[in-house]
């Protein structure tokens, strides 16, 4: 096998995305995010067909490139060996386009993402621990529990115990790390939350210890597991560092800063913060897993449904701090549980359209990123292939996750640790014979139930298709633009998925007014939450995209006033909303506004244009 040159990946990427291009560089769990001066000059076609790359998209402010899960630590590092990007501004780029709950959430979500790895590993030895320790496994090699060794149990105890013992340490250095501090004093913080010489809060609250108390009203324990008390102590710790420093006497700031970081800090986090937050972390958690464990498996299919549209909306890194709170609690994380059933729902749906497809860049592409999304990154096939496909496409993956969440939470099927996904997940499980079985036949379930919903609702049998693209030769029908403005081909827009005509034959409009209008008579078939695309079925069974502005999806409606609504029946011509074509320009984003014909890409050879209007040109 020819090991994986990641200098060169590095290289390659930078030369096609340009040195000088580059502002800044900085990456998350599956993806290298840069920040660049100019998205346009990108050329998304010769970066994804470097080694290793899954796929491109450009998102609050980050042109970020899909590489997966340890492929990116090791390209990122070699980035930063040969070009050393700053990688300050990371929180720049989030805040010029991000709202403040996205900040909040991905400032959070960035906190945790280093802590994964560690967790992750930890449950692989609790699972291992499980299968080598079982009495079953054990009485076929001969063995008791009484016989295993002191050296070898103490051992594994260590591999076991070790992560979640100081997690808290872990959490705090992180949280410094991000927020600028010096992350080396957030994790001394963190250890004396966990001194040996506090008492346990968990064994506290469980009878089995006593609190010191402080002024006789103050209980001090340890906060061993205590998710939100370290983490809002590392942010107290964090800022009150960075002010110190500003006003702090050069000869003073080398030991005097840290002194009072971690006097004031610790101070806070026993007497004041200790107290309140975990009393309030440990009644969250009970609340999760009561709402998990809902009968029917109710909170599984509400979580299974709202998962994948967290994931869109990039809301889903609020689900880390959650599991973290599950396991170092409780020891087990049902919630990723429910959760896992998206990726194999987003396979299935995106594999379908991939084998079912006639176009050979969709085919090509499905298939890759159904690959890529069984082992754990599932942007290709979300972004790529199924959210493109449309609403049914959407709604079949939606389904199938909420109803594979349902039954494992029916069934009490529950992870110990975090960070799989799809193929590798079942090691999340191994624990428990019961558990991992279970879990595998869920997931294979999910994935042939959304693999069939897909051909039979999503994807139009080959005999519908035949008539329709037969009705479409007897129409003929005008396709008239949405807008005011010029009418360029579909291969000059700055969208390599539309210019390639992956989408489908179409055409596209430089806006000079901003009144849109029907290209067609027809029947809204979808509108997207964010306005900024609608789906119309002609009369004639014609099939069309109107797609406001590219990239506005980041907009989140705002620019777009539509005074039509999904069912309504169109004539051609008629005002259906405006554009407000400043907002637009003011945001930095292209206004370009395209149709596309997404259901006759084999009945339609080309376009005539015409002043107003294109007249499709029949053939394959």
């Amino acid at each position: 096998m020819t090991k994986t040159n990641y200098q060169e990946i590095a290289e390659k990427l930078v030369a096609v995305v340009g040195e000088d291009n580059i502002v800044s560089a900085t990456h998350c769990a599956t993806r290298l995010r840069l920040q660049v001066k100019d998205r346009k000059a990108i050329d998304d076609s010769q970066v994804e067909q470097v080694e290793e790359v899954k796929g491109v998209f450009y998102n609050a402010g980050q042109y970020q490139i899909i590489l997966g899960t340890g492929i990116v630590n090791k390209v990122y590092a070699a980035l930063q060996k040969t070009y050393s990007f700053n990688e300050i501004s990371k929180d720049q780029i989030a805040k010029d386009e991000a709202s403040p709950l996205q900040r909040a959430v991905r400032n959070i979500a960035d906190i945790f993402v280093p802590i994964i790895p560690i967790l992750g590993a930890t449950g692989l030895f609790l699972g291992l621990k499980g299968v080598l320790f079982n009495e079953t496994v054990l009485r076929v090699m001969g063995l008791t529990p009484n016989s295993i060794p002191e050296w070898l149990s103490a051992s594994v105890t260590i591999l076991t115990d070790t992560a979640f013992g100081f997690l808290t340490a872990f959490i705090c250095w992180s949280a410094f790390k991000k927020l600028g501090g010096l992350p080396i004093i957030g994790f001394l913080i963190g250890l004396m939350l966990v001194s040996p010489a506090l008492p346990n809060a968990y064994a506290v609250a469980g009878g089995t210890a006593e609190p010191i108390m402080a002024f006789g009203v103050i209980p001090l324990v340890g906060y061993k597991g205590s998710i939100l008390t370290a983490l809002i102590t590392g942010m107290i710790g964090a800022t009150l560092e960075k002010k110190l420093r500003k006003n702090m006497p050069n000869a003073m700031d080398l030991i005097f800063t840290p002194f009072l970081v971690i006097l004031i800090s610790v101070f806070v986090a026993l007497f004041v913060l200790g107290p309140i937050v975990h009393a309030f972390e440990g009644q969250a958690v009970k609340v999760i897993e009561m709402f998990l464990h809902l009968p029917l498996g109710i909170g599984g299919l509400i979580i299974g449904f709202l998962y994948p549209i967290a994931v869109m909306t990039g809301m889903h890194h609020m689900f880390i701090m959650i599991e973290t709170s599950l396991i170092a609690t409780t020891g087990f994380n049902p919630l990723i549980t429910v959760c896992a059933m998206y990726g194999f729902a987003n396979a299935a749906v995106c594999l379908a359209i991939a084998l079912r497809t006639r176009n050979t860049s969709v085919k090509t592409a499905g298939i890759s990123a159904t690959v890529t999304q069984m082992l754990g990154v599932s942007e290709p096939a979300l972004f790529g292939v199924v959210m493109r496909t449309g609403m049914k496409a959407i709604l079949v993956m939606l389904g199938s996750s909420a109803v594979g969440g349902m039954v494992l939470s029916l069934l009490g099927i529950q992870a110990n640790s975090y960070g799989l996904a799809v193929l590798l997940s079942p090691l999340m499980y191994i624990y428990e014979p019961y558990q991992v079985i279970t879990y595998v036949l869920v997931g294979i379930g999910t994935f042939i139930l959304a693999f069939a919903l897909t051909n039979l609702f999503v994807i139009k049998k080959e005999k519908d298709a035949v008539a329709s693209n037969a009705q479409a030769k007897k129409t003929n029908g005008k396709v008239y633009s949405p807008i005011e403005g010029e009418i360029i081909p579909i291969s000059e827009v700055d969208d390599q998925v539309f210019a390639s005509k992956m989408m489908g034959e179409g055409f596209a409009v430089l806006p000079s007014d901003g009144t849109i209008k029907a290209p067609i008579s027809g029947i809204v078939k979808m509108i997207a939450p964010t306005k900024h695309a609608i789906g119309i079925v002609a009369d004639d069974g014609m099939e069309l995209l109107l797609h406001l502005g590219i990239d506005t999806v980041d907009l989140n409606g705002e620019p777009f006033t539509l005074t039509i609504k999904e069912g309504e029946t169109l004539q051609q011509g008629q005002v259906i909303g405006t554009i407000d074509l400043n907002q637009i320009e003011v945001k930095g984003k292209d206004a370009t506004v395209m149709v596309i014909i997404t259901d006759s890409k084999e009945a339609i050879s080309g376009l005539e244009y015409n002043q107003d209007y294109v007249l499709p040109i029949l053939g394959s």
